[in-house]
């Protein structure tokens, strides 16, 4: 009750913040004093002019920009020839930010400004699609999506937890480096997480590689994630919506120019489970190629938590190298990015196994061109895996360790193109092709002296495992008037998928192979989806969004194909963190997701001094893959479930609260904000009334920050509701709800930024409500006892140094 009661009261705050602010605003905007630009001979300028799709000049456009080393900040409007100019500007880097309504904001980054030379930027737009969707962002750039920033890296082990402070999205624990989010309660496979323009599969039988850990954090730059509906031309086969990582973009030398060069060195220290790394990055550019490379580094050994337990298996190291070559021309960029991740080691302490070595190489293509009307953007993609699964070190301690050596390797490459073409100057058509190519060989060598249970033969678990996608996409962006800007989109994705025969460890194992053997095993599956959005803006103060949405997501090899009934070997697949047993299903259907959503959002006149915005979604789920009960089993005082994989229907519904507003706006006194988001939905199974597994509890977050002269700090709180929705099929347990208090500051002069602060101040003792089980302290129980929900981890103190050069 004490957490219900504290959410009512942030939800309070935030409507008495939202609502409250207008008239001191009004003195608060009195008093500001705009950083006035210098006007001595070595200052620069910037010039330019903006045009819509068709080549127009846009008269009345908003134009920001904004230093990227000092406080300096400067607003103009284009003149009715679409032209925008800025004197007097010190040298260095800048930010240009275009806004126009019913146009996508455009935002160009790295604008260098040489003393006394002009720089000039043209910027073309692009109709706004109408999204009912949930982004992360940095201040006001809902186009362009998060920025990750070096705090980001000192802050969160992953990019997972960084958006999982969205409306929308919760996080499922995993180990260190790999928090799975979900999109309104559909995570993992059910979300489509694309990296650099690029889609990837897993390749773990227990998901111990989910693919936001391939964009390590220092090597991101930005994140969008869009949540329920989500235009076609953003992916298909998903269910949840879609997370986009991209990592930096080339950066090439001015006109002004004969080379250039940029590079940054950044590391991080977080106290609890000393966890620390870093990383660099460097470019060197003529005006038409570029080169660069980026390389991180992390490492960080168990967490304790708020009562002083350490948290065994929650370890982690991993490095990753990136090597970027581009070149560009007026019209065209080509890219070829090479990169090599390797994580020799990550303890999961919510499951029976851990990752002894994990290498994954890729190799990304990028070409863009954009034509007198149009653009064409064209990728091209391959990627290895090589995987391995075993005891890790800190279970290697337990009175009885299992030894089981489990190795994968994927192999998986493709293709995009996609084209978008202006039709006049209201409407936009974007089409699209998409190919991925996936192969899987899952093989779990044989353990001398264990035979028949674990020897003499390896156990085949997926012998050439393929899975095939082919999809086709076109929507329409209209801009009606002022007021109505639609999105309507189809897209068709067929999936094929097939496995070969496979064989056990010895002969007890060979019913449940023959049978697999002998069963038709060749899968097509056609999907189909459909979004129609519509966006309505009365006026400056609202933004009302409506839409609704067909996904279809088709069955992952595991889910299909993971063969064995045995118990021991079943226990080897599920990536739920459960401690269940899970079985695959070659009858499995595709499951197709209706949605229907809305947003509304209300906010100041012209400033956007303050702003709120409420999202209600209803999600009807056919053919949902969840499990049927084959056997159930008790160790202890803990019992435990044989489970297969089973289409069922099923139901999510639920809201999203979030806003900001700005307290106050001063010369004297710098800005302070106050925000939050706040978020509930309910998930259960239409035929027998049960809960789905791993719903987020209602929950929410508050942050109250202020920045002046280079100097920023905030304070920050985490409400989560008790967790009583409980799935008995898994035997789901509940957990106590909490709240947590964050602080966090920091400080950036020209080329030198500092980041420190302190996560769960208090020191609360919690249990994660999707953390799922201590597995590792069951086991070290000799399976005695009674199982409990992982707990999260302590206060954490950290503090991150950056330097750009």
């Amino acid at each position: 009750m004490k957490s219900r009661s504290l959410l009512a009261c942030l939800a309070a705050v935030y409507v008495f913040c939202a609502t409250g602010q207008a008239n001191a605003q009004a003195h608060n905007k009195a008093d500001q004093a705009q950083i006035a630009p210098v006007s001595n001979a070595a200052a620069g300028r910037v010039t330019g002019m903006v045009r819509d799709p068709m080549g127009a000049l846009v008269a009345g456009a908003k134009i920001e920009l904004k230093s990227a080393s000092s406080p300096a900040e400067w607003t103009r409007e284009t003149t009715r020839e679409g032209q925008f100019t800025f004197d007097g500007v010190a040298p260095g880097l800048y930010q240009l930010t275009v806004i126009v309504s019913g146009f996508e904001m455009a935002v160009v980054r790295d604008v260098r400004v040489d003393a006394g030379r002009e720089t000039v930027v043209s910027v073309t737009l692009r109709i706004a699609p109408a999204r009912t969707e949930i982004e992360v962002r940095e201040e006001n750039e809902p186009a362009a999506g998060h920025k990750v920033s070096a705090s980001d890296q000192g802050r969160h082990r992953n990019l997972g937890e960084l958006a999982a402070e969205e409306p929308g999205v919760s996080l499922r624990e995993s180990g260190a480096l790999d928090g799975a989010p979900a999109l309104h309660g559909l995570g993992d496979e059910r979300t489509k997480v694309v990296v650099n323009g690029t889609t990837e599969e897993n390749s773990c039988p227990n998901h111990m590689n989910p693919l936001v850990s391939e964009a390590p954090m220092a090597a991101a730059a930005t994140m969008r994630v869009t949540a329920g509906i989500t235009p076609v031309s953003m992916g298909g086969d998903s269910l949840g919506g879609t997370i986009e990582i991209d990592e930096p973009p080339p950066v090439f030398a001015s006109a002004q120019e004969k080379a250039y060069e940029q590079g940054s060195a950044t590391g991080f220290y977080r106290s609890n489970g000393e966890y620390y790394g870093g990383s660099v990055t460097e470019w060197a550019a003529t005006r038409r190629l570029a080169m660069g490379y980026t390389g991180t580094w992390d490492t960080n050994n168990d967490y304790s938590d708020g009562s002083g337990h350490k948290v065994t298996s929650t370890y982690a190291q991993t490095t990753e190298h990136t090597i970027t070559l581009a070149a560009e021309n007026a019209n065209s960029l080509f890219t070829v990015e090479g990169g090599y991740l390797h994580t020799p080691y990550e303890g999961f302490v919510n499951q029976q196994m851990d990752l002894v070595r994990d290498v994954s190489e890729r190799v990304n293509a990028h070409y863009r061109r954009t034509f007198a009307r149009g653009t064409l953007d064209a990728r091209a993609n391959w990627r290895g895996t090589w995987h391995a699964m075993n005891v890790g070190r800190d279970k290697l301690t337990f009175p009885m360790p299992m030894w089981m050596p489990m190795n994968t390797h994927g192999r998986e490459m493709g293709y995009s193109v996609r084209f978008e073409l202006p039709l006049g100057s209201r409407h936009t058509l974007r089409a699209g092709n998409e190919f991925d190519r996936f192969r899987l060989d899952d093989i779990w060598p044989p353990v001398a002296g264990m035979a028949p249970y674990m020897g003499p033969n390896a156990f085949v678990n997926i012998d050439d495992g393929r899975r095939v996608r082919l999809g086709t996409y076109i929507e329409a962006v209209s801009r009606w008037n002022a007021a109505w800007t639609t999105l309507l989109g189809v897209r068709n994705d067929t999936v094929w998928t097939n496995a070969g025969p496979v064989s056990g460890y010895s002969s007890m194992y060979a019913a449940d192979a023959n049978a697999f053997n002998a069963a038709h095993r060749a899968r097509t599956d056609p999907d189909f989806d459909a979004t129609a959005e519509a966006r309505w803006t009365p006026n400056a103060a609202w933004i009302v969004e409506f839409g609704y949405a067909r996904k279809t997501r088709a069955p992952s090899l595991y889910e299909r194909y993971a063969w064995s009934t045995n118990w021991m070997t079943s226990g080897m697949i599920g990536w739920f963190g459960d401690g269940n047993y899970y079985v695959g299903n070659l009858a499995l259907e595709p499951e197709t997701a209706h949605t229907v959503s809305g947003s509304a959002r209300w906010m100041s006149r012209g400033d956007r001094a303050w702003e709120l915005k409420a999202a209600p979604f209803v999600t009807e789920i056919r053919n949902y893959i969840d499990v049927d009960t084959l056997a159930t089993t008790t160790y202890g005082m803990s019992a435990f479930a044989q489970l297969e994989f089973a289409n069922h229907d099923a139901r999510i519904y639920g809201g999203d609260l979030s806003g900001s507003a700005e307290l106050w706006n001063s010369t004297r006194g710098g800005t302070g904000t106050l925000s939050g988001v706040a978020g509930w939905l309910d998930g259960e199974r239409t035929d027998s009334s049960t809960p789905l597994y791993q719903m987020m509890p209602l929950h929410a977050r508050v942050n109250f920050d202020e920045s002046i002269k280079g100097f920023a700090a905030g304070l920050g709180m985490e409400a989560v509701e008790r967790k009583r929705n409980v799935d008995p099929h898994r035997y789901e347990q509940q957990t106590p709800g909490y709240t947590l208090f964050n602080l966090h500051a920091s400080y950036r002069k020209g080329a030198f930024e500092a980041s420190g602060g302190a996560d769960n101040l208090l020191n609360k003792a919690y249990e994660l409500p999707l953390g799922g089980v201590n597995m590792d302290d069951f086991m070290a129980g000799m399976w005695m006892g009674t199982i409990k929900p992982l707990t999260g981890r302590g206060r954490s103190a950290f503090f991150n140094l950056t330097a750009r050069f």
